[in-house]
């Protein structure tokens, strides 16, 4: 009696367990979950979720993403040219204390009392470039390594000068009105 008390309650085990194929699939909306250690060091050889499972090149050499490099230029572009003034009365024409304003022709750039040649331009992004402006003004010459960048749409320019601590820094341009 004991003996078909077990087999019936195996046989309506079997019946309850939603009819699974030999291959782990079932039928019955029921899916097999593998566990996963609720600590990965429980499975010092990654047997749950391989990292590394041989024969994947995906995994073993990952395609790089893409980098910008920079594009060398003979000119500055064009958006960059045209007259910069620090504050408004350097971009009045008439006035003769216009300290502020830079202009920008090519590959030519003029300050109050100085000018340079850009050399080795190369824009980094769609509205920066950088290049070296050896400089000369008041009976002196230098060098500035220099990066220009356009914001809000092209009016206003930023200029950071490295070199020496006296001629170093940002500054702030705001486009002349034609």
């Amino acid at each position: 009696m004991r003996l078909t008390v077990l087999a019936i309650a195996a046989l309506s085990l079997a019946a309850c367990s939603g009819g699974e194929s030999a291959n782990n699939e079932s039928s019955g909306g029921s899916a097999a979950v593998e566990p996963t250690p609720g600590n990965l060091s429980i499975d010092p050889q990654n047997t749950v979720v391989p990292l590394d499972p041989p024969g994947n090149a995906a995994v073993q050499s990952p395609v790089p993403l893409p980098t910008a490099s920079p594009v060398a230029l003979t000119a500055l572009p064009a958006g960059f040219e045209g007259r910069w003034g620090m504050v408004p009365n350097d971009c009045d024409p008439k006035r003769a204390d216009n300290k502020g304003l830079l202009t920008i022709a090519g590959d030519r750039l003029s300050f109050y009392e100085s000018r340079g040649t850009a050399g080795s331009i190369r824009q980094t992004q769609p509205t920066q470039v950088a290049f070296a402006l050896p400089m000369s003004g008041e009976g002196q010459t230098w060098s500035e390594p220099t990066t220009l960048t356009l914001l809000d749409d092209g009016k206003t320019l930023v200029r950071e000068a490295k070199g020496s601590p006296d001629r170093a820094g940002s500054f702030r341009y705001s486009r002349c009105p034609a």
